[in-house]
């Protein structure tokens, strides 16, 4: 055996189950705290992306993007995180650029 690793009974990896009793890992939760999800992080899921359109107005600058959801065209003052009228929930920014791209 390695000197490192820790000698334990021979017991002492057994489940609790075999012996009737309950683990102490359980822990209870009622049926309105249990989420699930099929990713491992369900709250990360990435915004969709919209790809404005400059528009330029007689008062200022503003950017049109076509709607994932409704298809209708939205317009925004600024870039970033929007909330159209129609409720979706999107990023507003232009395409970067490939790496390597010249």
């Amino acid at each position: 055996m390695n000197a490192e690793t820790p000698r334990l009974d021979p017991g002492a990896l057994q489940e609790d189950s075999a012996a009737g009793g309950k683990s102490a890992a359980t822990v209870a939760q009622d049926s309105d705290s249990v989420q699930q999800g099929d990713a491992l992080f369900p709250g990360t899921d990435p915004l969709p992306i919209a790809r404005p359109v400059p528009v330029q107005t007689s008062g200022r600058l503003e950017f049109a993007a076509r709607c994932f959801k409704c298809g209708v065209w939205h317009r925004h003052v600024s870039l970033g995180e929007k909330d159209a009228p129609c409720g979706a929930h999107y990023l507003l920014e232009f395409k970067t650029k490939l790496k390597g791209a010249a």
